[in-house]
């Protein structure tokens, strides 16, 4: 019976500490209310802040190197941002709680990329959006809104992600032309 006890105690005590060392998984944010705007270190350890993007439609997908899916989304996202610019368009990768010789190899297969590619090395900043699968891609109005939210990655949703950028920009452009009527 001491035994049985002493496992009982040694299971709760190993489940207690490994829940109080993983990130907790948070809510992720409504469409319509503001996104998290931390969302890693940059290459140059710098804090990469979403509100640098402001004015901007930004799609901030969170990723991890053993996510086959993820793999594919990012060279479409890239071609993305290169077609699209970047005078309304930042598309910011965020890599998950990858060992840092992976994320290395990864960031040096992708140097030419014009994404700009962030690190979330505790998996915090992906459990303050919520992020529970992978690819786990978020859409984020001009003025830090979340206006969208996909998971997964299929060749379709990359059409569905132009359409609602577009949707997203247009949005941005009349609301500023009413700012601009009610000046006048």
């Amino acid at each position: 019976m001491r035994l049985k006890g002493l496992a009982v105690f040694l299971l709760l005590g190993f489940a207690f500490s490994a829940s109080a060392t993983s990130p907790k998984t948070t809510e992720a944010p409504a469409v319509g209310t503001p996104a998290p705007v931390l969302l890693g270190k940059d290459g140059s350890g710098d804090d990469v802040d979403l509100t640098a993007y402001r004015g901007k439609v930004v799609i901030v997908t969170f990723w991890a190197s053993w996510c086959a899916y993820c793999l594919k989304e990012l060279p479409a996202l890239n071609d993305l941002q290169v077609e699209l610019g970047d005078q309304w368009l930042k598309i910011i990768a965020v890599n998950v709680q990858d060992e840092m010789k992976y994320y290395r190899l990864m960031t040096r297969q992708m140097r030419d990329y014009k994404i700009l590619l962030a690190r979330d090395k505790s998996g915090d900043i992906a459990a303050t959006y919520g992020v529970k699968a992978y690819p786990n891609l978020w859409m984020i109005d001009p003025q830090g809104n979340v206006a969208s939210h996909h998971v997964g990655y299929g060749e379709e949703s990359l059409t569905k992600i132009v359409t609602e950028i577009k949707r997203v920009l247009m949005v941005e452009l009349e609301r500023q032309e009413a700012a601009r009527a009610a000046g006048s």
